[in-house]
C-alpha cells in the first residue's frame, strides 16, 4: 500500500548514518496477514433462551488503510453501512461503501457453513481472511453482537496497528476489540425485547424504534445497568503473518 519508496529512503538514511543492521530489520515490503475470528461464546453466557444464551456474530467486514478509520467515528452518527451491520448483521452496504474509497483494501468474512449452513458465525465456528499490508497500515473490522439491537465489535476508533515499528504484529489481539453501540436503535438488555435480530425475520432490516442518542459509543458506557459479557468470552481474534 505504497510504503516501498518510504522504506528505501529510511534504509539509505540508515546506511548513511552508519547503522549496520541485519537485512531482516529492514522489512519494508508488504506482509501477508491471516486473521482468525473465533466465536468462543458458550451456552447461558447471556440470560436468554435465544440461541441457548450464546452470542452469534454476524458476517463481518474488514478494512486495511493507512490514514483515518474509514468505517466510523466514536461520538458521531453511524453511516448506513455500519447501521446495517449493527442492527441486522448485513455487511453488503458497508462493503460497497469501503470499495468506493481510495487507498482502502476491504473484504468480508463469514462462517464457512457450520451447523446452520449460513454465513453467521455461531458458537464454536471460525472465520478467516487474508490480506497484504505494509508498515503504517491499520486494520479495522465490524461484526454484530447478535444478542442486541445495534451493537458491534470493532477495534478502537483508530483501528489496530499492524506493525510495531517495522515488525509485523501477530498473536492474540482480542484485547484491542471494543463492543460499540451504534446509536441507531433503542436498546434493551442483551437477549431481550421484541426488536433484536434473533426474534426477527432473518431478512428484515431497520426494525425497531430509533435511539434518542444518535451516536456511536461504547456499549458498556452507554448502558452501565446492563449485564454484558466480556469481549473475551464472546470472540477471539488472532493474527499470523508470512
Amino acid at each position: 500500500m505504497g510504503y516501498r519508496f518510504r522504506g528505501c529512503w529510511i534504509f539509505l538514511l540508515a546506511l548513511a548514518l552508519g547503522s549496520c543492521k541485519e537485512a531482516d530489520d529492514f522489512e519494508f515490503v508488504s506482509k501477508k496477514f491471516t486473521v482468525r475470528i473465533e466465536n468462543v461464546s458458550t451456552a447461558n453466557l447471556v440470560n436468554t433462551p435465544r440461541a441457548d444464551g450464546t452470542v452469534p456474530l454476524s458476517p463481518g467486514v474488514y478494512a486495511v488503510y493507512d490514514h483515518y478509520n474509514p468505517m466510523f467515528r466514536v461520538g458521531m452518527a453511524a453511516d448506513e453501512g455500519i447501521s446495517r451491520i449493527a442492527e441486522d448483521g448485513f455487511p453488503e452496504q458497508e462493503i460497497m461503501e469501503l470499495q468506493s474509497m481510495s487507498k482502502v483494501l476491504s473484504g468480508t468474512f463469514m462462517s464457512p457453513g457450520g451447523p446452520d449452513n449460513g454465513p453467521a458465525i455461531f458458537a464454536g465456528e471460525v472465520a478467516t481472511f487474508t490480506f497484504r499490508a505494509s508498515p503504517g497500515d491499520r486494520l479495522q473490522i465490524a461484526t454484530m453482537f447478535v444478542q442486541s439491537n445495534d451493537w458491534f465489535y470493532a477495534f478502537g476508533d483508530k483501528g489496530l496497528d499492524l506493525f510495531d515499528g517495522l515488525h509485523a504484529v501477530e498473536g492474540d489481539v482480542t484485547s484491542h476489540l471494543v463492543l460499540y453501540d451504534a446509536g441507531t436503535e433503542e436498546d434493551t438488555a442483551p437477549g431481550t425485547g421484541p426488536f433484536q435480530k434473533p426474534v426477527q425475520d432473518p431478512l428484515a432490516t431497520n426494525i425497531g424504534p430509533d435511539d434518542a442518542v444518535n451516536q456511536i459509543q461504547k456499549a458498556a458506557t452507554r448502558h452501565p445497568d446492563f449485564t454484558i459479557p466480556s469481549t473475551a468470552a464472546v470472540i477471539k481474534v488472532t493474527i499470523t503473518h508470512q
